[in-house]
This record gives structure tokens, C-alpha cells and sequence, in this order.
């Protein structure tokens, strides 16, 4: 299935660049035939109402890039990972979202942060850039990138629900409650800590 998604992802990419650079009235055309079938068959695969992928390659009408997901790691003095509570599935996650146009990656982590939890944090460490199609993650669109960041408390409370999120709390990886896959997988949690704890300070990517 994986496979199948990054093939019509890739179909669908090559279509909206048609779209963005021919002149030809003709080739547009096709382009337009051929964003419309993949979309459709796209829809089908991931199963996801047809509409939503529609509304995704409204929001990326030029040349296709991926998207960029930032995601926050802050521990508490027992070395446990700060997760939320999604209200949109229930599952838990870090905390984090969408880099919105004119952020830069640690201005739109701390924004998240303090959105879903209340609490002020100073980005410190860049710890990965990952690539959701190179991991676990159910297939998904649109195509994105995760940038993980190590950040500090600054100021704040934490708060238990927002507008995004029902619960909040401090867990140790080897005790994680279950997460919801789309935003952060397991191994990339217990990886990440285990790397801050051995002091290792290389940035993973890919």
C-alpha cells in the first residue's frame, strides 16, 4: 500500500507541475484528466474522501513540495517526554503541527507548543528531519517532512485541554500510551530520547 501511494503521490506531483508550467491548451487538458483520475484513485487507496484530496492539491496548486510537520521533545526532571492528547482521534502525540507560511521551523514549534499545551518553550537542539515515506507512518497525505526539536520550558502552565487537544502529560518511553501514528511513531520517540540522554548530538535525517 505504501508502495501504490508514493507511485500516485508521484503521478499526481507530475500533474500539478503539467499544470504549472505548460502552455499548450491541449496538455492542460490532459493535466487536468489525469490530477482529476489520480486524485480519485489516490482518494481510494488511502481511503479518504475524494473531497479531501482535492482540497490538498488546492492548497499546493504550483509545483509540488512536501510539507513541514514540526514536532517538540520536552522532559521533565524524570527524563519522561511531555505528549498530548489529540482531539481529532484520541491518540496521543508530541506536541506539535504544520509550519505555516512566513514561520521558520523553531518559531512555528514554539507557537505549537504553547497552543496545545500553555506552556512557553525555547527551542534548543535540532534533533532530526525525517521523511514520513522512509518510516512507519500510515500512509497519508500530503507527502511531509518532520523536523523533531529539543526544547526547554521556558514559562507557561501546563494545561490539561485546549482547543486541539484533551489531555496532556509526562510519560517514560518504555510506558507510552497509544499514539497516533499519522503524527509520531514509537521508535522515533524512544530513538530521539535516547540520544539526548546519551548526550549524542548529531542531527538523524531521512
Amino acid at each position: 500500500m505504501k508502495t501504490l501511494t508514493r507511485y500516485l503521490e508521484t503521478v499526481l506531483a507530475t500533474a500539478q507541475a503539467g499544470l504549472t508550467y505548460s502552455k499548450d491548451p491541449f496538455d492542460i487538458e490532459r493535466f487536468i484528466k489525469l490530477e482529476a483520475a489520480t486524485a480519485a484513485f489516490l482518494a481510494k487507496a488511502v481511503d479518504v474522501p475524494e473531497q479531501a484530496v482535492l482540497s490538498w492539491i488546492c492548497l499546493d496548486e504550483n509545483y509540488p513540495t512536501p510539507k513541514l510537520d514540526v514536532r517538540a521533545i520536552i522532559l521533565d526532571d524524570l527524563a519522561r517526554v511531555l505528549l498530548v492528547k489529540e482531539a481529532s482521534d484520541g491518540l496521543w502525540t508530541l506536541p506539535g503541527g504544520w509550519c505555516d507560511i512566513g514561520e521558520s521551523a523553531s518559531v512555528a514549534v514554539t507557537r505549537e507548543v504553547q497552543e496545545e499545551t500553555g506552556l512557553i518553550v525555547s527551542p534548543v537542539r535540532f534533533l532530526a528531519l525525517f521523511d514520513k515515506l522512509k518510516h512507519g507512518h500510515p500512509p497519508q497525505l500530503p507527502h511531509a517532512h518532520k523536523a523533531f526539536f529539543l526544547c526547554r520550558a521556558t514559562g507557561g502552565s501546563l494545561r490539561q485541554q485546549t482547543n486541539e487537544t484533551t489531555a496532556a502529560g509526562f510519560f517514560y518511553t518504555h510506558c507510552l500510551p497509544e499514539l497516533s501514528e499519522h503524527r509520531v511513531l514509537k521508535s522515533q520517540i524512544e530513538i530521539l530520547c535516547q540520544r539526548i540522554e546519551s548526550g549524542n548530538t548529531e542531527t538523524l535525517f531521512d
